[in-house]
């Protein structure tokens, strides 16, 4: 299971969602993305529109989605259907923690975009020293991989080395280039992944397949 998260709005919780689960598509794998947040911006991307309560669409034979902003826990039935499930959350930490001990997922992943680069970096600590509590009260051991969306990878250590409390596995990805308006115009007003987007942007695509390769 992979989380998205940061207790900051605007920093690609839900591209970075959107974008792994159009790569995980590619692999043959049956995905269900879970939108947790009240303004469904995953939901809308592949639906077009706004959810009823724990409404469910099936996108096509590898992908489906799934409304849930009441953030109740992951069923047994979707975790047997589902190769790989992806939680979309809001910002508010305390959400962050009930998800987390609710579903215990796997991976989290947790971005970083140029265009709430200082706030989102300030604010780092929080999900990892969060995250680093419930590995201590929980024996939760995941993987945590912060992303950067356009922000210079060493910008990132910088700040990722001043933190004390972070979880045991925790790395900084490789920056992914910095595309503001093509992602934003892909993802809220195309809704397309952005490498279908603008034939710019395909380098993105081999960007998110590595960043999977790499660390699940």
């Amino acid at each position: 299971m992979i989380l998205c998260t940061h207790n900051n709005g605007g920093v690609g919780k839900t591209t970075l969602a959107i974008h792994i689960a159009g790569i995980l598509t590619t692999q043959l794998s049956r995905t269900l993305l879970i939108d947790c947040d009240d303004q469904a911006d995953s939901w809308q991307f592949y639906a077009g529109s706004v959810p009823k309560e724990n409404e469910f669409k099936k996108i096509n034979n590898r992908l489906s989605i799934r409304e849930n902003r009441k953030r109740e826990k992951v069923g047994k039935g979707d975790l047997e259907a589902y190769d790989n499930i992806i939680l979309d959350i809001d910002s508010p930490l305390y959400n962050t923690v009930q998800t987390i001990a609710q579903n215990d997922p796997g991976f989290v992943f947790i971005p970083i975009n140029a265009s709430q680069k200082y706030k989102a970096l300030r604010n780092l600590y929080r999900p990892l020293s969060t995250i680093a509590m419930l590995e201590t009260k929980n024996s939760y051991s995941p993987q945590v991989i912060i992303v950067p969306l356009g922000v210079k990878q060493d910008a990132v250590l910088d700040e990722f080395e001043k933190i004390a409390d972070k979880p045991k596995n925790c790395c900084v990805a490789p920056t992914m280039r910095n595309i503001p308006m093509f992602m934003s115009k892909a993802v809220y007003e195309k809704r397309q992944y952005v490498w279908d987007s603008n034939k710019t942007c395909e380098d993105i695509k081999d960007y998110f397949s590595s960043l999977l390769d790499d660390y699940m």
